[in-house]
């Protein structure tokens, strides 16, 4: 059946790649998921953050040596106060549609990002800004409502074309542009499929790629990748592979054909609990949950290595709290708490009252090991007489679902951030991405004190603080933080690969025959 899946896939990859050019190198890559929107404020899952990467700029850009360096800017200057920055802007880059870009675009940006009707997850990034203003077609000054050390580095997000919004600054998560993007970026939209985006080269470049097309192949089966990365030097194989499964990684190890490069992450896999379910929305029931799963034999079993995690934050964070202990898994335990809470067994499923602690565990298909994890989780549950029942749904139906209408029990994911991880939409009682429903007024109170403190020392200590109480409070199951490895084909020369971003320095790769 594998062989015949892979053979299927290897062919219609075959047939794509006769579609293009007889001289076009094509570097074709891999996603577990379709790209849900190629508008910067929406692209919420990594498959569309890669993508754009490739298609737009940002005012400056985190170079290979972790310096910033002007990408949309060519220099700035912070005002003596540290309260605004002025930026000179790059002159001659155009649109992709040809049109001019200047610092209208810049303004209408930020403009459009505090719309408080342009509804995103990482809209806080911009809560810094008081106002921009443009000075003249290249300059553009920026003042803030605090005092910001270094404030360059705020500026990594995607500029947007003033031109492409005809209807003002409230953009829509359903707008057209997610599918037919102009950016100013290397790349430019070819084709955006069903299975597949296809990328042309962005000529008018001020650096020109070097790599004339870029494919992107929706293939969720991890095998498959895998298998296809193995044909890298054939016009039916990928190039890169992001995320290579730990269990394949020793394949690699000793190839002729592809290299091993580590994909450095800020990102954090969860079980999350919906808090208006009943039972769920009992802090024992949580807790008994939590004591129940055994993490690390989870993560060595289907995952591979990483770290176990006690909080909303990965280890190499300035925000993990080191003196909380993360728990381990206690069956006995477990066990003796429901039974103090009155949660008794019957039929080897415990209710209380009217209470039956049974749920629906909605997974994302397309999220790498969901079903070997779930059934795992499944088992380890059953052990204390909680059942789950599994439902799994395609990628665009599980973020409306889950996230939108909020229609399900448990869930297991993963939030990826940039440098820093910024929790405070996943767990204030008004955060756009609270889709657990969970309201704690001490974690509303230390999120909205970090937020207006000014003291960077203290942000942290308020945020190692939230740390413990979330671990005690358990919104979600904090579970695990992965060493991850990407395969690049040996055909593949001056590669580096972004942390997050993945693609950022992508114009400069080259693609040998």
């Amino acid at each position: 059946m594998m062989n015949r899946l892979l053979s299927s896939l290897l062919v219609s990859c075959a047939l794509v790649a006769l579609a293009a050019p007889a001289d076009a190198q094509v570097f074709r890559y891999p996603e577990d998921a379709r790209p849900t929107s190629l508008l910067p404020f929406f692209a919420e899952d990594m498959s569309s953050v890669r993508m754009v990467e490739l298609i737009f700029d940002s005012l400056v850009i985190v170079n290979k040596r972790g310096d910033l360096e002007g990408s949309l800017a060519s220099s700035w200057t912070a005002d003596p106060d540290n309260m605004g920055i002025r930026f000179v802007l790059r002159e001659g880059v155009k649109w992709h549609d040809g049109r001019d870009f200047s610092a209208d675009d810049v303004v209408f940006t930020i403009q459009a990002a505090q719309n408080p009707k342009t509804v995103f997850n990482a809209k806080s990034k911009f809560g810094f800004i008081k106002d921009a203003s443009a000075e003249g077609q290249y300059g553009v000054h920026i003042t803030f409502n605090r005092p910001i050390n270094e404030p360059e580095r705020r500026f990594l997000f995607k500029i947007l074309p003033k031109h492409a919004f005809k209807k003002g600054t409230r953009i829509s998560r359903k707008d057209r542009f997610g599918r037919k993007p102009i950016g100013t970026g290397p790349y430019k939209v070819q084709k955006f499929g069903a299975r597949s985006v296809s990328l042309e080269v962005n000529p008018d470049y001020w650096a020109p790629a070097r790599i004339g097309e870029v494919l992107m192949q929706h293939t969720p089966d991890k095998s498959a990748q895998v298998s296809l990365l193995q044909y890298s030097g054939k016009q039916a194989g990928v190039q890169a592979v992001i995320f290579l499964p730990p269990k394949n990684v020793p394949i690699f190890e000793n190839s002729d054909q592809v290299t091993l490069e580590p994909y450095h992450t800020v990102s954090w896999w969860y079980m999350a609990y919906n808090h208006k379910s009943k039972g769920l929305n009992d802090p024992v029931v949580r807790d008994a949950i939590a004591l129940a799963i055994n993490r690390e034999e989870l993560l060595e079993a289907h995952l591979g290595r990483g770290d176990i995690l006690g909080g909303p934050f990965t280890e190499s964070s300035p925000f993990y709290n080191f003196e909380v202990e993360p728990r381990e898994q206690d069956i006995q335990r477990a066990n003796q708490m429901l039974d103090e809470a009155g949660y008794k067994k019957k039929g080897g499923v415990r209710r209380k009252g009217r209470t039956k602690l049974q749920f629906r565990f909605v997974m994302d298909k397309e999220l790498a090991s969901s079903q070997a994890l779930l059934l795992g989780i499944e088992a380890q549950l059953k052990k204390i007489g909680i059942r789950v029942k599994a439902q799994y749904v395609d990628h665009a139906r599980y973020r409306e679902q889950v996230f939108n209408r909020q229609k399900y029990d448990l869930t297991l994911n993963v939030w990826s951030f940039e440098e820093v991880e910024d929790v405070y939409p996943l767990f204030h009682s008004k955060g756009v991405m609270n889709f657990i429903n969970y309201n704690n007024s001490e974690v509303d109170n230390l999120l909205d004190t970090a937020k207006s403190t000014r003291d960077y020392k203290k942000y942290k200590e308020y945020m190692k603080q939230l740390h413990a109480v979330l671990n005690r409070d358990l919104p979600y199951y904090f579970l695990w933080s992965l060493d991850v490895y990407s395969g690049l084909s040996r055909q593949l020369k001056g590669t580096f690969i972004q942390p997050y971003y993945y693609f950022t320095s992508f114009e400069e790769w080259e693609l040998s025959p």
